[in-house]
């Protein structure tokens, strides 16, 4: 045969293989379902197993009974919406306005408090049309360890695409006369030392649809020593369980100790005489014995009596029936189904998803499990009871989509080698994440980071009831140009914008929060706590950060290595504390292995010898240099035209900088009511002027790039 006939056959064969192939999947088609398309390929993989594949989707609402699964003959497909055409996963049961009826259980309407609702109140027959599996309600709280093991949310409702509020008390919102704001002590006494401070920041807090305490008659056992043990009972100043018939399915939601430790825990009984409430599950310190600030706040919800308010609903889950208090309208009611995630892609490569809208469910939206070459392109996720998008794996993009109205996190990356360093190379980029964390409220990001190499930039994230963004045992992250605000809302009295945790693993370094811009934050910007290590923060831009829990913009909690420069932080009571952490042994039983792993010489087999701080940090030899080591403020501005500088103890009153440690390097730091030269002050634009009086003030201090951070416009 002709060499050029060859060469003709053999690029007619490349153009065929490689040559995009659309599949398109609508209601009507030949293809009804994404199912459908994906098994068509698996069959045609046989013949070809490496031809790249796109099913296109024209537009349509695609209910979901059961999530939809890519495995490992799955590589090489891009799913996507048709050009111009709204595509929708639903993973929600609409109910049918026309099947609402007026509620005629006599026993039903006479326990109701309000009894003003009962002509306005619609009971729906959820099993008339066929069985639903609405899940049940079950104990989770503060951290993996109080999580069960395969818990799965309830059925949650929404109208329009807004969660609606389960039946509780107080309700949403609501000014309680039964919130104090009193930092709690378990006898009558004076507040001294720090609860004095602790004080003077509750005098100025609200908590709006909460109540409290007023004394613990037993804490409880201690999950963290005691994981099966007793819950605790306290006693409240009102009795309002009188109203409430069936107390072992009533859920209290809230803070029982420290104000860090959120809770779901369950009622066991209640003694109305001496208004005494028993949980049924231990919390994780018992109630009110956390170290920090003690300020118990919580609401009970899961009542059928207490339903008085436009959107509130309860479901008898034994005869299938949902009492919903709506307006006139009862069009647009969606009931949480789907158990699975929506989309799950595992051990596979290659997949895109463009253009595409998830909705609804009790678990995550997309679980991506030991993948690589994943791009999640232009997609909505939004109304999961767990996370957004769960992913593990190397070289995963989630770029230019919005997640929303989630219980958990918005986004969580978990990927590459710890030991090795090797790189996840995935990354967040141009998203939007907010209203987040309303099902687990403590702990819970927009982006969670484990691993090392990611990347976070150009997002928004705000309105959550927690951080924004969390860095737990991480190598070489990145997270630049982000815009993060009006967070924490639940957590006022802790935590921060961005939190690091990496303190029990000082090998985790690399860490750099650069160019980012946090603005109405009440607690912390930049939170590296516990002993975190080796963490750089320059270039950022904090405005009205921590005045309302009198916090500062930076906390360094006792890590050390650390090195903040170049930032500006405007409208804030203090630019940056140094924190200290108690001398615990518990923190050099955690350190131990990593010394004998890395020190004397052993980091120059391992690729962490390119830490230079990590260095230093194993050439330590005395315990104080473990437990207050050294970290170094430089460059950094202050303009606080508004309000003073919080003056406390350890405050240099010159810079704004409190130094618990006495080992803090600070130089070159300016804090000032003067304009330090920024371009419109008055209407939000934080750039400086090339001549701007900070150029003159600190030496070598650089221009901001303000007009770079948040998602480009």
């Amino acid at each position: 045969m002709k060499p050029a006939i060859i060469l003709f056959l053999f690029c007619l064969f490349k153009s065929y293989l490689f040559s995009e192939n659309i599949i398109e999947v609508s209601l009507t088609g030949e293809f009804k379902d994404l199912e459908s398309a994906r098994d068509h390929i698996r069959k045609l993989r046989k013949t070809y197993p490496q031809k790249p594949y796109i099913i296109e989707i024209r537009e349509g609402v695609y209910k979901l009974e059961e999530g939809i699964v890519f495995g490992r003959f799955d590589t090489n497909i891009t799913i996507r919406a048709a050009q111009g055409e709204h595509v929708e996963f639903l993973g929600a049961t609409e109910l049918d306005e026309n099947k609402f009826r007026s509620v005629e259980d006599e026993e039903f309407l006479s326990n109701l408090v309000d009894e003003s609702v009962t002509q306005r109140l619609r009971v729906y027959d959820l099993y008339a049309d066929g069985g639903i599996d609405l899940g049940e309600h079950a104990r989770h709280a503060w951290g993996p360890n109080l999580e069960p093991s395969g818990r799965m949310p309830p059925s949650r409702l929404y109208k329009d695409n807004e969660r609606q509020t389960l039946a509780r008390w107080p309700n949403y919102n609501e000014a309680s006369p039964y919130m104090l704001y009193k930092h709690y002590t378990s006898v009558p006494r004076p507040l001294r030392g720090y609860e004095i401070k602790v004080q003077s920041i509750l005098d100025k807090t609200s908590i709006l649809g909460e109540v409290t305490l007023e004394k613990v008659i037993d804490p409880g056992d201690a999950f963290k020593n005691v994981k099966d043990g007793r819950g605790g009972t306290f006693q409240v100043a009102f009795d309002r369980m009188k109203y409430w018939h069936d107390v072992e399915n009533i859920w209290l939601d809230g803070v029982l100790s420290s104000t860090w430790e959120w809770t779901y825990n369950r009622i066991e009984s209640v003694d109305l005489d001496k208004r005494h409430i028993t949980l049924a599950y231990p919390e994780l310190s018992g109630i009110c014995q956390g170290d920090s600030i003690r300020l118990p706040h919580f609401y009970f919800e899961n009542i059928p009596e207490e339903i008085d308010q436009i959107g509130e609903y309860w479901i008898d889950r034994n005869n299938g029936l949902i009492y919903f208090l709506g307006d006139k309208d009862l069009s647009g009611l969606m009931l949480t189904s789907l158990e699975t995630p929506m989309v799950v892609v595992k051990n596979t490569s290659n997949i895109t998803f463009e253009d595409l809208n998830f909705s609804y469910g009790r678990n995550h939206g997309i679980v991506i499990n030991n993948s690589q070459e994943i791009t999640v392109n232009r997609c909505q996720l939004s109304n999961f009871s767990k996370g957004g998008i769960d992913a593990s794996g190397k070289s995963i993009r989630v770029l230019n989509s919005q997640v929303r109205g989630v219980g958990a996190f918005g986004i969580r990356l978990k990927g590459g080698d710890l030991s090795s360093l090797e790189p996840a190379d995935s990354e967040v980029v141009n998203c939007h994440i907010h209203d987040f964390g309303w099902e687990q409220k403590s702990q819970m990001a927009g982006v969670c980071i484990y691993g090392v190499g990611h990347r976070v930039a150009h997002n928004e994230i705000h309105d959550a009831s927690h951080f924004g963004l969390l860095i737990r045992k991480s190598n070489d992250v990145t997270v630049e140009f982000n815009e993060i605000y009006d967070l924490p809302k639940y957590h006022k009295l802790d935590g921060g914008a961005l939190y690091i945790g990496t303190g029990a693993t000082p090998q985790c370094r690399g860490l750099r929060i650069i160019n980012n811009y946090f603005h109405d934050i009440p607690t912390i910007g930049v939170y590296p706590d516990n002993f975190s290590w080796g963490v750089e923060i320059s270039g950022n831009v904090f405005r009205n950060v921590g005045v309302a829990a009198d916090r500062s913009a930076i906390d360094v909690n006792g890590g050390g290595e650390c090195r903040t420069f170049n930032n500006l932080m405007i409208d804030c009571v203090q630019m940056y504390r140094q924190g200290t952490r108690p001398k615990d042994e518990m923190w050099i039983e955690r350190w131990s292995p990593v010394l004998e792993a890395y020190g004397n010489g052993e980091i120059e087999n391992t690729p962490h010898r390119k830490y230079k701080d990590f260095e230093a940090w194993l050439s330590k030899k005395e315990k104080d240099d473990f437990f207050r080591p050294v970290s170094y403020v430089y460059n950094n501005v202050l303009f606080h035209p508004s309000d003073d500088i919080l003056m406390e103890r350890n405050v240099d009153t010159n810079t704004g900088i409190k130094d618990n440690s006495k080992v803090l390097i600070a130089k070159n730091n300016w804090a000032t009511k003067e304009d330090p030269g920024l371009s419109n002050y008055q209407n939000g634009d934080y750039s400086l002027d090339a001549d701007a009086l900070v150029y003159k003030k600190i030496r070598g201090f650089k221009p901001i790039l303000f007009e770079q951070m948040g998602r480009p416009k």
